[in-house]
């Protein structure tokens, strides 16, 4: 018995568990975090995969929802970062998906079946809940699947949550928008997991849902796995920094004050 607890105690050493958290890379769950692009065409995409390693005792996942934040090194929003208001620069460049079946380096959770949409708070986060919080483009995204098609996720495992593309429109030529070249970073602040509440009423019924936050990158994967960076932005370049840890604070950025 002696011997075996010792081989189980080198074989922990040998091999750390990946602690559970959440990654954001570029093209694969496990592509680059850095991505540069020469500005010199407005054809073609880049695409961001944020993935996550949840922990145990989620059985019946139905949904996700993820804040995703956005800025430059001096919290300034370029131009060609400027996606979503009406009359932004290159408003549309940006979109969402949660068909991840594509996705080889990483698990699907929803079997190709989850669908879900994208929205942005205001282009200028103007300390909203912080002095000296650095300004920025705030995203939310939320995706499920019917019940009937919810299944479990195990720990230990990387599943891909969601994709954002970025299209080259307006990056170069008559009528470019400026900023293309300013290094950046994106945040992946976090993602809640949600699951059917246990406890029924006398019908059988389930009441309420089973959230699970997280936000801090997957152990393991090196570096800051949870910000992807931009022209060779570092992961310290403004988004992410002094930022709330709660989801309730994450969340109160989409509230208009």
């Amino acid at each position: 018995m002696r011997r075996i607890a010792c081989v189980l105690a080198l074989l922990a050493l040998a091999s750390p568990a990946r602690a559970a958290g959440i990654a954001l890379r570029w093209s694969t769950c496990d592509g680059p975090a850095n991505r540069s692009f020469a500005c010199d065409r407005s054809t073609g995409a880049e695409m961001l995969v944020g993935s996550f390693d949840p922990p145990g005792g989620i059985s019946q996942l139905t949904g996700i929802e993820v804040i995703v934040s956005i800025a430059a090194a001096d919290g300034s929003v370029p131009s060609w970062w400027q996606m979503f208001e009406a009359g932004s620069c290159r408003r549309g460049s940006m979109t969402s998906a949660f068909d991840v079946s594509d996705q080889s380096a990483c698990d699907d959770p929803w079997n190709g079946g989850a669908s879900g949409g994208m929205g942005a708070a205001a282009q200028t986060r103007v300390s909203w809940y912080n002095v000296g919080d650095p300004a920025g483009v705030d995203l939310f995204l939320a995706a499920a699947v019917a019940p009937a098609a919810a299944q479990g996720v195990s720990s230990g495992r990387t599943y891909a949550a969601f994709k954002i593309m970025i299209n080259h429109q307006k990056s170069t030529g008559a009528g470019a928008c400026g900023g293309c070249d300013v290094p950046m970073c994106i945040t992946l602040d976090a993602i809640r997991l949600t699951q059917p509440g246990r406890h029924g009423d006398a019908l059988g019924n389930n009441k309420g849902t089973i959230n699970t936050d997280l936000t801090d990158g997957i152990g393991g994967m090196g570096g800051s796995s949870q910000v992807a960076t931009w022209q060779g932005g570092t992961a310290s370049c403004g988004a992410g920094l002094s930022k709330p840890s709660t989801w309730s604070e994450l969340k109160s950025r989409f509230k208009s004050k």
